[in-house]
């Protein structure tokens, strides 16, 4: 998931911070045990030199990273998609303890009649909202009352997501069945 601009800047401080402190340190302790003595003014402005040096490495190596397209960013899509998982599992409490609960393939069975829904936003003259349980895939594996579609890239998305969480499922019980 992306992370937002304030969290970047209080990520990069904090390394900042960290590696200055890491610097100080580890010149205080270590040159003096190689015989270079070594005053805390010295130490002081030897570390901020560092540290700015290790801004602009890491800058340029980012952005010739980004010029290289080395990263490749997600979609909106898919950011949608992997919030929506997130969400399911903080906001609904679906954790991997609830998903390993149902029978294979439920996952996978819903995640394909959000997706088959997704179809049925696309019908001319229907209702999606008044209509949406008429629409009901015979494959949905739980009762009507979880059924909750809700438009068409909505209805992608939480297909996508449960696609996810199938998949999550079935690499940790393969996990599980290879450390027997």
């Amino acid at each position: 998931m992306k992370q937002s601009k304030w969290m970047s800047v209080l990520e990069s401080i904090i390394n900042i911070v960290v590696g200055f402190g890491i610097s100080m340190t580890a010149q205080a302790v270590f040159l003096p045990m190689l015989g270079v003595p070594i005053p805390w003014h010295a130490n002081f402005v030897f570390a901020l030199i560092m540290t700015a040096i290790s801004i602009v490495r890491s800058f340029t190596l980012r952005r010739l990273f980004e010029a290289l397209h080395i990263r490749r960013p997600l979609s909106p899509f898919m950011q949608a998609v992997i919030a929506e998982r997130y969400r399911q599992q903080d906001v609904e409490g679906w954790d991997a303890a609830h998903d390993d609960e149902h029978a294979r393939g439920d996952l996978a069975r819903a995640g394909a009649a959000y997706l088959k829904q997704a179809d049925c936003h696309l019908i001319e003259g229907a209702d999606v909202g008044r209509d949406a349980k008429f629409y009901l895939p015979l494959f949905w594996p739980w009762e009507i009352e979880w059924w909750k579609p809700t438009g068409f890239r909505r209805d992608l998305v939480k297909g996508c997501a449960l696609g996810i969480a199938e998949g999550e499922k079935f690499d940790r019980n393969r996990s599980r069945k290879v450390q027997r």
